[in-house]
């Protein structure tokens, strides 16, 4: 017991406390109110694993890590070692080694896998600065592969890709939109086409454990993408304004383009109806990871309905008319020529 000295509600005035660890309670020494219930106690909890017969070997060790809910055995598991060359152990080198070989052919080889890709997970979003939030779901969308009937997790590149796509899915699931070449630039030499792979097989498994997919599958949220776009291209805030309320008018039309060759269209064309901020399309194509013509096209696309999409307020609709008329006859000249 530990005593210390507080404020009794009872007594009205500081006495002597007693903290009872056996019940996590802090009792009044005087009237024995129950100040506090089930305290919480943060010190280190040490043991002593010596053997019986030889009581001068005092090896004082942590209780172990705490259990993992995301592992089926809690990752309270014990380990049986080969026997050593030289050590002294009171179980025969013969029998330790019988003892070895039945825990291997018991152990749950899936759950090792599990675990290291857990470490990859924490190694991929830790390189991207991702959130806790996001290792955690990642972390539990590859748990569902533990003894999953149709689908094992397999070494190697297999695995890395795995990891790769359920950092990518917990980012979309969280609307945290990292693409997903930013994901492989980070995932030990994975190509994208094994993470879009992986990621159908994630799908599969989460459904066939009957969880909510929606969110994964829904789109890569352009409008998070905007701030980290816009700071890369150096673009000042009125046009970082224009952009963001272009792409949320933008997601009422009919527009069948990817998300982000529609940014990248958006951009394009706010960018060149200024007369002092224009950014060339190659550079926005490197930022926004969309090839030139891509992006030519989008814009193309998105030219009737730019009056709607564009705000009044950063130009008027004579300039818009006039800027984008022009630069798209310039590119169907260009191939007339050629």
């Amino acid at each position: 017991m530990l005593m210390e000295e507080e404020t009794c509600l009872d007594c009205k005035r500081p006495t002597i406390t007693v903290i009872d660890h056996s019940s996590g309670d802090t009792i009044c020494s005087e009237c024995g109110l129950a100040l506090e219930a089930h305290i919480i106690g943060y010190s280190e909890e040490w043991r002593t694993f010596a053997s019986d017969d030889n009581r001068s070997d005092r090896d004082p060790n942590r209780v172990g890590a705490p259990t993992n809910p995301l592992l089926k055995s809690g990752d309270l598991v014990t380990v049986i070692e080969k026997p050593k060359e030289k050590a002294s152990s009171v179980v025969s080198k013969d029998d330790l080694s019988t003892l070895c070989r039945a825990q291997n052919q018991v152990k749950n080889h899936e759950e090792d896998l599990i675990k290291k890709a857990f470490e990859e997970i924490q190694r991929m979003t830790d390189a991207l600065y991702l959130d806790i939030v996001i290792y955690s779901r990642a972390c539990e969308i590859v748990s569902k592969f533990d003894g999953h009937a149709n689908t094992k997790l397999r070494r190697g590149k297999k695995l890395y890709a795995v990891c790769a796509a359920s950092v990518s899915m917990a980012c979309r699931e969280l609307k945290l939109s990292r693409t997903l070449k930013e994901i492989a630039m980070v995932a030990n030499g994975v190509e994208l086409k094994d993470i879009r792979k992986s990621s159908m097989v994630i799908k599969r498994v989460l459904e066939s454990d009957q969880a909510s997919v929606s969110a994964a599958q829904a789109i890569i949220n352009t409008g998070e993408l905007v701030r980290r776009f816009c700071s890369k291209l150096d673009i000042s805030q009125r046009e970082i304004m224009a952009i963001r309320e272009a792409v949320e008018k933008a997601e009422n039309f009919d527009i069948r383009r990817n998300p982000k060759s529609v940014l990248a269209a958006i951009i394009f064309m706010i960018s060149h109806i200024s007369q002092t901020n224009r950014r060339p399309i190659r550079e926005i194509g490197i930022v926004a990871e969309v090839v030139e013509n891509t992006i030519k096209n989008s814009v193309k696309d998105m030219y009737p309905y730019a009056l709607k999409i564009i705000p009044n307020w950063y130009a008027c609709e004579a300039d818009i008319v006039k800027r984008l008329d022009g630069v798209i006859n310039s590119w169907d000249s260009a191939k007339i020529i050629v």
